[in-house]
């Protein structure tokens, strides 16, 4: 009687009743109906809910990284269904051989759409060396105060300049809309900058003079360059080339020395400029900076190991919001270093990090998550150990004021192995979209992590074959 009485309300079923108590049809309708009733579950469940068929996989990124074992481009897109992730590694068709032997990838940045990836030698850029741009193939369409992002072309080179005329480029760097290349072997480096659109190339490029040997560049709007010199003793030590790049006055150069030698890292920010020599931070003022003039360089002291005596130093610098981050020290004294660029008088904010025995922090990685707090990742690396590696997570503003001397420590991840062989081979940090995950690399596991930024909760291991020690993420529009 019930599933009668429940089927009756079905206005075909009940003319099969019908049917079924009064004709001599009563055998073939039978079958008739038990069609229909299998027919009818086929579409809903014991309790008439209709069954939710699954949706496809939703695009959340597009990957490009390095793959350190073929010195090849790899790239795929993440896919995302419910509570599973997945990424199809796949080459770029039309990328040049690069000979593993004699060449390897050095560092790469995002420019727009597309991404410019160093190439250096093992003979100081007279094998072949240079830059190669990948074009993502994803292109935005801006909806307001957000985009929507569109995955119709696989990437593709869209130029590439390899030779023996490029100078072993190490360090690249995205500074405004310009791509900065810093050639080692030439002592300058080379301004990257997108072309007009009915121009020839995709992209114009300038060498500069300035710097020498292991160089790092910070620049100041489109007026000013300052290339390094890494030595420690001699005539070069401490030398600073400042290079106008302007049009007006392009190529001029004026040199001046910081208070220690071993220069390994440099940025700016605010119309200042920071420097990483052997001993702490020196900075200048380029408000007080009049050109022809020797500048006013200053110091900022990070103390000493209490082990060592040796002076604290840091190797490079991450900027974000209007603050300078950094790390420094070892062991249980290591900190992550803060400074407010924009404060008339600079000030050190420090938050003890201990990178435990055997490891060292690397350079943070800082970002603005999607929900509104800003946070600083940092990798605690190895350094002469096989001890278990871990990122660790800083909240920098937790009571939102804009000041980051309140950073604390959010969560800690142990993750899996780099590969680190000379300047190579460590981890690396891409923010998804989303602003909820991100991307970290595994080179030691031929793998990239998918991670939650407000749990840092691993949410996938994806393989991907080589080593990938960087990778870029696209679709959403760069920072």
């Amino acid at each position: 009687g019930r599933l009668v009485g429940r089927l009756s309300t079905r206005p075909y079923l009940h003319e099969a009743f019908s049917i079924m108590k009064y004709s001599f049809l009563k055998p073939i309708c039978t079958l008739a109906w038990f069609a229909s009733l299998v027919a009818f579950t086929q579409h809903q469940n014991g309790f008439g809910q209709s069954v939710v068929k699954e949706a496809p996989p939703r695009k959340i990124a597009r990957l490009v990284w390095q793959d350190n074992q073929t010195q090849s481009l790899r790239w795929a897109d993440i896919e995302r269904s419910n509570t599973d992730w997945s990424a199809r590694p796949q080459a770029i068709a039309n990328a040049p051989w690069l000979d593993p032997e004699h060449q390897q990838f050095s560092q790469m940045q995002r420019l727009g759409r597309s991404l410019i990836v160093g190439v250096r030698d093992d003979d100081h850029g007279a094998f072949s060396s240079g830059w190669i741009a990948v074009d993502s193939g994803v292109t935005l369409e801006e909806h307001g105060d957000h985009y929507h992002a569109h995955y119709n072309n696989p990437p593709t080179i869209a130029a590439s300049q390899l030779d023996t005329q490029q100078g072993n480029p190490a360090h690249v760097y995205r500074i405004g809309k310009r791509i900065f290349l810093a050639n080692d072997s030439k002592q300058g480096f080379t301004i990257l900058a997108a072309a007009s659109s009915d121009a020839s190339s995709p992209f114009v490029s300038k060498f500069y003079t300035g710097g020498g040997s292991h160089i790092t560049l910070a620049s100041v709007d489109d007026r000013y360059c300052f290339a390094t010199w890494p030595d420690r003793e001699g005539d070069d030590a401490g030398r600073i080339d400042g290079v106008s790049i302007s049009e007006e006055s392009s190529g001029n150069i004026q040199s001046f020395k910081t208070q220690s030698g071993g220069l390994h890292g440099a940025t700016s920010i605010a119309n200042r400029v920071f420097f990483a020599p052997s001993d702490g931070i020196d900075w200048l003022d380029l408000g007080k900076w009049k050109p022809g003039q020797v500048p006013a360089v200053e110091h900022i002291d990070l103390g000493k190991d209490p082990e060592s005596g040796k002076s604290y130093r840091t190797g490079a610098f991450e900027t974000h919001s209007n603050y300078v981050l950094f790390t420094y020290g070892t062991g249980s004294n290591s900190k992550l270093g803060m400074i407010a660029s924009r404060n008339p008088s600079l000030k050190l904010d420090s938050l003890v990090i201990d990178a435990t025995e055997g490891l060292a922090l690397a350079t943070p990685v800082a970002f603005r998550a999607g929900n509104d707090k800003h946070y600083a990742w940092i990798v605690h690396h190895r350094r002469g150990s096989e001890n278990q590696e871990k990122l660790s997570s800083v909240e920098l503003d937790p009571n939102g004021d804009g000041r980051f001397d309140d950073a604390k420590l959010h969560k800690q991840l142990a993750i899996g192995a780099s590969k680190i062989a000379n300047h190579s081979g460590m981890h690396d940090i891409a923010l998804l979209p989303d602003r909820r995950t991100a991307c970290v690399s595994m080179p030691g596991e031929g793998a990239i992590w998918i991670v939650s930024i407000y749990s840092m909760e691993v949410l996938a291991k994806l393989a991907v074959g080589g080593p990938p020690p960087k990778l870029e993420a696209f679709g959403a529009s760069a920072d």
